[in-house]
């Protein structure tokens, strides 16, 4: 997109992968503030650069307290993304392993089954967003320790399982973490009730419920300085809302469709994205589950031939995921049931714990395998090469008659098609032949070796294509034409399709790159009150059709230039004409000026009073925006008139990201307008004199002054923060405490 674009000589080939680009768009801007903010000293507890101002660590993706994210304050941020996913998927292997070993599973499994989970389709394909893989990372670990507070009934463990959760939910990604305490509270039942644990129904339900408090509060005891501040912006976000019959039909309208299973065992079964051939449902990103063919048939021998309690609890779990997935009425009491699920969007990203499931099981049928073949039981071993002979078949079957059709949409679909068979009909023979050395005494660690080689080798040549990687140089170059960090900017697009780049310039988020300041933007959560201004004065939903989460202005409108003017914005950015502006640059795209631009803060003589948000909206398009007046959403207040004859004027001094000074020509009274966001948690004072702030103009800030006020200094301090911090200390405390404490049960079971 430009400016970027026309300065690259060369541009490389690339598909619009929109789920991709929002770690470019929204991940790489959020790390950058951050990373700047607390470089300073200063916490970034708001974000003055998009959405004119927004709450920044209220949103929980911007995962500033996740510890492991001091990669990306310590290092570039450019190069910090690239470790970062390079340790979460060592921690979680890890982890993995760690986890397996604790049920009993061998090392040749264990090892198995951790590289499966490391490398499995859905984390290759969310890998460009960083929250993902940092929160589900820590699901192996949660149930570790999870598994050995039922076993063991030591306090300890209970403990360190609810720090494990919390610092998942740190990471970032509330959807996923929903996923995480779904399986954590299974698993936790499925442990209470397994055979290995000798309690009666009385102690087994005490120590379930016991420690599943333990865990339950310690966790979102410790999270609580991320949680709290996250759900006070839930009740006042654009995404807010109450589950229904229309949201439940939506919820399941982004469910795999069960011909998609075939991703499963076929790597891209409906096209590749990073070829711009992928024609199925949604995202690729959304049901992306290969885990490798061979590791398939090891789940499936795992599922059937191992008669352990935690073989059957997560083949269960892998059949329930997979009937949720696929949009089955099971989803019911899941989406009504389980807050927070019915704004995750869909059920497809459930697949995640399908592939955890599978990625256990196949640990589990690695160590049946390599038990059987010492035993010299080859009925088993002719099993197992009998069966990835068969899916073999069953894959060459599917490419020949259905994966040509898919394959013509990519360059070169011939060759490729070939290369994917010759992959398949390799992994077929090497499995083949690992399990011809397995049942050799004097080769089998040899063939335990080469399977877990063959297993790795299987996800690489799968994920190639999908890890976008460019040059340092290229991350937001550069701006080719004159910026200053007091002004505001406005981006503008012709269209955001979903199947093609779209035609814009400066796209959301990127003022936040050059610390300029954005009148919209692009976020996950941001203030309801700000969009409802934006579709007021466009008359419409300021957002593209295909994503609810971005503001993009409608320049061609006249309420246009009254929107733009009212929010300060000084500077457009656009890749078609714009009337009524003056231009500054002309070329591949257009830099304009706009010169009926208001100041950012002004003092007007009077004020409109409203009672409701609704009535402040209404009176907005009736009225239009006026210097002369504002439309204050509250009580009237008693002072407010200007005092002599001219009102004062006032300029604004940005002091940190979470405080604004605005210091006024004269004292005189009257209405302060300042052209940021209104939010819960700002607060505003006059020397020592805290002002009540209102909503004015339905989603900006005004005060009404003292007669003797020189200066207004704005603060950004939420109770929802305070309370959580003090929370999460106390949590800490607490922690300290119980690691000295004794067990609640000493005998610990397996």
């Amino acid at each position: 997109m430009e400016p970027w674009r026309s300065q690259v000589d060369a541009i490389p080939r690339a598909y619009w992968d929109p789920l991709v680009w929002d770690g470019i768009a929204q991940y790489y801007p959020w790390r950058v503030f951050a990373a700047r903010a607390l470089g300073a000293g200063v916490l970034p507890l708001w974000n003055p650069h998009q959405f004119c101002g927004t709450p920044f660590v209220a949103n929980g993706q911007s995962a500033v307290f996740y510890p492991l994210n001091i990669i990306f304050w310590i290092l570039p941020v450019a190069s910090a993304f690239g470790w970062s996913a390079w340790l979460h998927l060592g921690l979680t292997g890890w982890f993995l392993y760690l986890f397996l070993r604790r049920l009993g599973v061998g090392r040749f499994g264990t090892t198995a089954g951790a590289v499966v989970w490391q490398g499995n389709a859905f984390f290759v394909a969310w890998m460009h967003l960083p929250t993902v893989l940092a929160t589900a990372s820590w699901l192996p670990l949660v149930l570790l320790l999870a598994g050995r507070a039922v076993a063991s009934g030591w306090a300890r463990s209970a403990v360190a399982a609810g720090v494990a959760l919390g610092v998942s939910y740190l990471g970032g990604h509330p959807q996923v973490f929903l996923f995480v305490c779904l399986m954590t509270a299974a698993y936790l039942i499925a442990r209470a009730w397994s055979r290995g644990l000798n309690l009666a129904l009385p102690e087994r339900l005490g120590r379930l419920a016991s420690m599943g408090l333990v865990i339950g509060l310690t966790g979102a005891g410790l999270s609580a300085l991320q949680t709290l501040p996250t759900w006070e912006l839930l009740g006042i976000a654009h995404r807010s809302g109450a589950p229904g019959p229309e949201g439940y039909r939506y919820f399941l309208s982004h469910a795999m469709p069960g011909a998609q299973l075939a991703g499963l065992i076929v790597p891209h079964a409906f096209g590749h994205p990073g070829l711009g051939s992928y024609v199925g449902r949604d995202n690729y990103a959304e049901f992306a589950a290969y885990v490798g063919a061979a590791a398939v048939v090891l789940a499936m021998w795992g599922a059937v031939g191992s008669r352990t309690w935690y073989a059957r609890y997560f083949a269960a779990a892998l059949l329930v995921s997979l009937l949720l997935v696929l949009g089955t009425p099971l989803n019911w009491p899941l989406y009504h049931w389980v807050p927070g699920i019915a704004r995750s969007g869909g059920p497809g990203r459930l697949v995640l714990l399908a592939v955890f499931a599978m990625s256990v099981l196949a640990a589990v049928g690695a160590d049946e395998l390599a038990r059987r073949s010492a035993q010299r039981r080859l009925g088993a071993l002719g099993g197992f090469s009998v069966a990835v002979l068969l899916l073999g078949a069953g894959y060459w079957a599917y490419l020949l008659r259905v994966k040509p059709g898919v394959i013509a949409l990519q360059p070169g679909g011939g060759t490729r098609a070939t290369w994917e068979g010759i992959q398949v009909g390799l992994v077929i023979i090497l499995a083949v032949s690992c399990v011809v050395m397995l049942s050799r005494p004097r080769m089998r660690h040899i063939g335990q070796v080469a399977l877990i080689m063959l297993l790795a080798a299987d996800l690489v040549l799968a994920a190639r294509g999908h890890l976008h990687i460019s040059r340092q140089q290229w991350v937001y170059s550069a701006l080719p034409f004159e910026r200053s960090k007091e002004r505001r900017v406005l981006g503008n697009a012709r269209d955001w399709p979903i199947n093609r780049f779209p035609i814009a310039a400066l796209p959301p988020n990127s003022a936040t790159v050059y610390q300029l300041r954005d009148a919209f933007g692009y976020d996950s959560l941001y203030l309801a009150r700000f969009r409802d201004f934006a579709a007021a004065v466009q008359h419409g939903d300021p957002s593209p059709p295909l994503n609810g989460n971005m503001l993009l202005p409608r320049l061609s409108q006249t309420y246009g230039l009254d929107m733009m003017s009212l929010a300060a914005v000084e500077t457009v950015v656009s890749p078609i004409p714009v009337r009524g502006l003056r231009m500054e640059r002309a070329g591949a795209y257009y830099v304009y000026s706009n010169p009926y631009a208001w100041p950012r803060a002004w003092v007007a003589e009077s004020a409109v009073h409203v009672a409701s948000h609704t009535d402040a909206v209404a009176t907005l398009v009736r009225l239009g925006p006026s210097q002369d007046c504002v439309i204050v959403t509250g009580m009237e207040e008693l002072a407010g008139e200007v005092a002599g004859e001219e009102r004062p004027s006032a300029r604004v001094r940005d002091t940190t990201p979470n405080e604004v000074a605005v210091e006024l020509s004269r004292p005189g009274g009257g209405y302060l307008f300042l052209a940021d966001a209104f939010a819960p948690g700002w607060r505003a004072y006059a020397g020592a004199r805290q002002l009540a702030i209102r909503p004015a103009y339905v989603g900006f800030r005004t005060v009404s002054l003292p007669v003797d006020a020189e200066s207004v200094v704005f603060r950004y301090e939420p109770g929802s923060f305070r309370v959580g911090l003090f929370v999460s200390l106390l949590t800490a405390m607490a922690i300290a405490a119980a690691c000295a404490q004794q067990p609640v049960w000493r005998r610990e079971q397996r």
